[in-house]
């Protein structure tokens, strides 16, 4: 929603964007069509992506995002059937990279992982 947010302003589409709480699973898996062409083993493997976000909102209050890249960036690569294509901390308002947190800033974590041959994204405010 922040990356549609972004282009309707930027682009000054007169539309009004309406948002909602991400759904999900049992298991904190987003729901999304995609996670059709998971099997039942790669959907309770794919809890794996929010318990990582989850954790990264936790380690937020103490590390830096940096750190914070680099342990989901080795969580992720240590797991056989998850392939990391990105992690980033963001500023909410500029979707900017968070170099240095600035206590007057709200940030999010977007990620993008695959599952076997399925990209799924999930995404979570951090503060």
């Amino acid at each position: 929603m922040q990356i549609i947010k972004k282009m309707v302003s930027k682009l000054n589409i007169p539309v009004n964007i309406v948002g909602c709480p991400i759904l999900r699973e049992s298991n904190g898996l987003a729901m999304s069509s995609r996670n059709e062409r998971l099997s039942e083993k790669d959907k309770q493997f794919a809890s794996i992506i929010y318990k990582t976000i989850l954790e990264a909102k936790k380690q937020f209050k103490t590390k830096s995002a940096l750190a914070i890249s680099q342990w989901v960036s080795k969580q992720l690569n240590a797991t056989p059937d998850a392939q990391l294509e990105y992690f980033q901390i963001a500023d909410e308002a500029t979707l900017l990279p968070c170099i240095r947190k600035n206590k007057d800033k709200q940030y999010r974590a977007f990620i993008a992982v695959y599952i076997n041959k399925t990209r799924l994204i999930d995404t979570i405010s951090l503060n």
